[in-house]
């Protein structure tokens, strides 16, 4: 379809379950750390709700990735059922046999001796339904008894309940008080916010190997008030965006490209008329159901501004009155600081902290940073375009990406680009060019900003890349480098090796000595960086 025409390993928007391409919010990080820490034992009922569309199955899929290996999961993805079927899927899907000839009595003791054998074996045993806004009162009241089973260790099932808002309003009821005080969590997805589609839909074409951004902001805007945030609808219209965008030769997916792509999907229907129509239609209906409380409450009114025209003096002292105002400059001044308190850019700080975040927000492609890095080697395309590793084919330079803690920066000791992750999980990316043990100095965009280390080993998401120096094709080491420069590159990682730094006199020697060292290394990080600093050439890290 369009996947060369957009740069595309893969198409970014299918809908299929991989857990690759599954977006991390923090709303989906708080639901799957309180899940997985409460079914990871036994006896737990929990509950998770959400819109239709908003991503729930995909959640329970990573759920049941992090949970313990030896658990047991049962999954009834069919809410239509009664306690008896609930009893014989339950033991049918763990290998006993069940027939609609036993009672439920019958069925429930077999179910005990079923948890006995297996808490015995270190299994914890989950059932997980899907759809349970459609369990009957019944089901849910038998869920409970389950849930009351108990053997010699405690309670031995665990249960996780998966539906719409409507599921938490059944188990609200009267009937179910019991089930009420048994649940031990509840877990809620909403619908993705403006920011979140916007990194949402930025990181599945980052995943399907496109990192240049295609979806404008406006585009971005009108997907997320046309999609109302739900992932599964955003999935659809962007799919179609990118096959009409490829069908009419765009490489950018704009706003008018999503309103047709929003009509295709939506089945042509104008999402304006239908929210007119409907908000017309509910404020009808609700004039229509208040208007004897609306008589009502005129009639009050109006007895009300009676009796106080009547019992109380109507008129004011207006000259007073002005003169008091006039006298209480305290409200104007605590009016004026909560006013620069709330609103970014009144004061210096406010506007600083704001324009950092709007940094942020510009700074999600790692190919805006790589091309970054790059201008700070002194390096650039003659046409203009973006710089990428790609570009050092044909130069003695190399881009080598990092999974180590901020530490290692320091041993590396060149500009780099950090993978970083603000506090939604949404991931952005940062040139670091400068670093002590109190503030670091990043570049982000176009602008260069001093920030506290502390702020920096929060957001840090255990990646960097670096540009480094490497031996041309047929090049000799001990001919490229001094002896000078070899040793002290050598001290610089003296605390992640154990070779001892021999005597250097000539080449030979260097020779030698750089061959042991490669033979008794087992880190090819800390060879690259050999080599980088025996070469001794570029930017390195200011240590401000």
């Amino acid at each position: 379809m369009y996947e060369k025409f957009f740069g595309l390993d893969e198409l970014p928007f299918d809908g299929l379950p991989d857990n690759r391409f599954y977006f991390v919010g923090n709303c989906q990080h708080q639901a799957l750390e309180l899940l997985t820490s409460n079914l990871s034992r036994n006896g737990s009922i929990c509950i998770l709700s959400g819109p239709s569309g908003s991503g729930k199955t995909t959640l329970v899929r990573m759920l049941i990735r992090s949970l313990p290996k030896r658990m047991r999961i049962i999954a009834i993805d069919d809410p239509r059922l009664d306690p008896h079927m609930l009893l014989a899927t339950i033991l049918r899907a763990s290998g006993v046999v069940a027939t609609s000839f036993e009672s439920i009595a019958e069925l429930t003791l077999k179910l005990r001796k079923l948890l006995e054998r297996s808490v015995q074996s270190g299994i914890v045993t989950t059932v997980i339904c899907d759809e349970a806004q459609g369990l009957s009162d019944e089901v849910i009241e038998q869920i409970r008894l389950i849930s009351n089973i108990e053997g010699e260790l405690g309670k031995m099932i665990n249960f996780l309940l998966v539906g719409q808002e409507d599921l938490i309003e059944n188990i609200q009821k009267p009937m179910h008080k019991m089930f009420w005080g048994r649940v031990k969590a509840f877990a809620t997805i909403r619908a993705l916010k403006r920011d979140e589609v916007h990194s949402y839909v930025n990181f599945r074409m980052q995943m399907a190997g496109c990192h240049d951004p295609v979806f404008t902001t406006r585009a971005i805007n009108i997907l997320y008030k046309g999609t109302k945030g739900l992932p599964r609808i955003i999935n659809s219209v962007a799919d179609r965006a990118l096959c009409i965008a490829f069908n009419a030769q765009k490489k950018h997916v704009s706003g008018h490209t999503i309103k047709k792509a929003i009509e295709v999907v939506r089945h042509d229907r104008s999402l304006f008329v239908v929210g007119v129509k409907t908000f017309f239609k509910e404020v009808s209906l609700a004039i229509f159901a208040k208007i004897p409380l609306l008589v009502l409450g005129a009639l009050i009114s109006a007895l009300v501004f009676s009796a106080a025209y009547v019992y109380l003096p109507h008129k004011l002292d207006s000259q007073s009155l002005q003169a008091l105002v006039n006298k209480d400059a305290t409200v104007q001044d605590n009016y004026n600081k909560a006013l620069n308190a709330m609103l970014p850019g009144r004061t210096a700080k406010n506007r600083e902290v704001a324009l950092f975040n709007a940094s942020v927000k510009e700074s999600l492609f790692k190919s805006d940073a790589i091309d970054t890095l790059v201008k700070v080697w002194g390096y650039r395309r003659q046409d203009g375009a973006k710089s990428t590793c790609n570009d050092f084919d044909g130069l003695n330079l190399t881009c080598i990406t990092v999974q180590k803690d901020l530490n290692f920066v320091k041993t590396v000791d060149r500009p780099v680009v950090l993978s970083l992750r603000n506090d939604d999980l949404v991931p952005f990316y940062a040139v670091l060019i400068g670093l002590n043990k109190l503030e670091a100095s990043l570049i982000m965009g176009n602008k260069l900003w001093k920030v506290k280390r502390s702020y920096l080993n929060h957001v840090y998401d255990g990646e960097f890349t670096y540009i480094s120096q490497k031996l041309k094709k047929g090049d000799k080491f001990e001919d490229k480098v001094t002896a000078k420069n070899y040793v002290n590159a050598l001290n610089s990682i003296g605390s992640f090796t154990e070779y001892k730094v021999p005597e250097i006199k000539n080449k030979k020697d260097l020779k030698e000595s750089f061959e042991n060292y490669l033979k008794q290394s087992d880190d090819e990080d800390l060879d690259a960086i050999i080599v980088d600093k025996a070469l001794a050439k570029g930017p390195k890290l200011e240590k401000q």
